[in-house]
């Protein structure tokens, strides 16, 4: 018998469901729709809402909107909840199907609303895909959603950060109501525990995986040794003041090394932009921003040389723990991947298996690695064959056809 799945998610193209949905559809025979709600794109006096439904016959309805919208934006964040309940039940109200076997939320929002969408009869079963954790308020000085500025000031702007983060936290306890939990690693399920968060049934299954047949597509691209790549948020967590300043550095051994950005919103892009003119090298960075297909992120991604992925080394940088993806992003279009030492372990995975090369979290050993990596083509020779033996080992159809197995089983003792 076919099971009818609901998923909720905010990023379509990610994982996990990037390859759930071809594991399902095919392998699984699974009746798939899809919710994307939208996530915060802070723009300047506008409120921007990208979303929508995917049917199990492949039928996409949208609820998009774009207005003219001028409140500070952290507002905006407050005010998306209020946006995506709304569209939530509008959307669902294009669908033919009107009650699911099962639902899976992502995220803390998408999680809470798996659980009233069961609470009210239109699901049997609901499952949290619980990838990330969310920061301790109290523990750091740098905000979390928002970006700190001077106007209004910062405190004002911790203070708004730490009301979002208390948010999160409600909505991730009610996510906790839901049938089944789907851990991304075991530190995530630790950390959840050490707060008194303890679930009925959980699985523990690496979510970040890759099509190895996708991969060998991107293999045959050409990489430009001048182009270095990043993708994911822009905070004070993922490097981007160490490989801007660095920047300044490599051009003098390669003058024609350009950045390729993408992600941000135009609060945190400004910033990064200033620092990029600060040192000079606005010229060597180029800010995408937010590109909402993943295949022309991937596009851009493909054609670069080395892929960043730096998390700060402290313990109130969440990636520490979670099951960061940016990567194996990377490795997924043959790209190797420039990572810290002592960062997130897929970091160590990395190195040992030669797909990427580490270095120490500061500028100087930075720019050494990726003037490196850039000029000796033997060893980018070898971090190549490294990508392709990781593609390999990380191939998503094991790993995906134990997942729904998992849930399958769950959802039998429950119904």
């Amino acid at each position: 018998m076919k099971r009818s799945l609901l998923y909720i998610v905010n990023f379509y193209g990610t994982p996990p469901l990037n390859y759930l949905e071809k594991y399902l559809k095919t392998d699984a025979k699974v009746n798939l729709t899809i919710l994307k709600l939208p996530a915060v794109r802070s723009i300047k006096n506008r409120l921007v809402v990208d979303a929508f439904i995917k049917e199990e016959n492949d039928a996409v309805h949208s609820g998009k909107l774009d207005i003219f919208f001028p409140i500070p934006y952290f507002f905006v964040f407050f005010i998306q909840y209020f946006v995506n309940f709304f569209l939530l039940f509008y959307l669902l109200g294009k669908v033919k199907r009107k009650k699911f076997d099962i639902v899976i939320g992502e995220t803390n929002f998408g999680s809470a609303v798996a659980y009233l969408l069961k609470k009210i009869g239109r699901a049997k079963f609901s499952v949290f895909f619980c990838g990330d954790i969310l920061p301790d308020p109290d523990s750091s000085k740098n905000c979390f959603f928002l970006v700190n500025s001077n106007n209004p000031p910062k405190k004002f702007i911790k203070f708004i950060d730490s009301l979002l983060i208390r948010a999160q936290i409600i909505l991730r306890k009610i996510g906790y109501r839901n049938d089944l939990i789907w851990y991304g690693n075991r530190k995530i399920e630790q950390w959840d525990k050490d707060r008194k968060l303890l679930c009925q049934q959980k699985i523990i299954y690496d979510p970040i995986l890759i099509d190895y047949h996708e991969y060998l597509k991107y293999k045959t691209g050409i990489k430009n040794m001048n182009y270095i790549g990043y993708i994911g948020r822009l905070d004070d967590y993922v490097g981007l003041e160490i490989i801007i300043p660095a920047l300044a550095q490599i051009k003098k051994t390669i003058p024609g090394i350009k950045f390729h950005v993408i992600g941000g919103n135009e609060i945190s892009i400004k910033k990064y932009k200033r620092l990029a003119h600060d040192f000079a090298v606005f010229e060597n960075v180029i800010f995408y921003g937010y590109i909402p297909e993943m295949k022309n992120a991937y596009d851009i991604l493909s054609s670069c040389a080395l892929g960043i992925a730096l998390y700060k080394p402290t313990m109130d940088n969440v990636s520490m723990i979670a099951q960061p993806a940016k990567p194996k992003e990377y490795i997924k279009v043959g790209t190797p991947v420039l990572v810290t030492v002592n960062g997130p372990a897929i970091g160590s995975e990395i190195v040992r298996t030669g797909a990427g090369i580490g270095s120490r979290y500061d500028i100087g050993a930075v720019t050494e690695k990726i003037i490196t990596v850039l000029t000796d083509r033997r060893l980018f020779g070898n971090l190549q064959t490294g990508v392709d033996k990781f593609a390999q080992a990380h191939h998503f159809g094991k790993t995906l056809s134990r997942v729904w197995k998992e849930v399958e089983k769950t959802y039998r003792k429950y119904r």
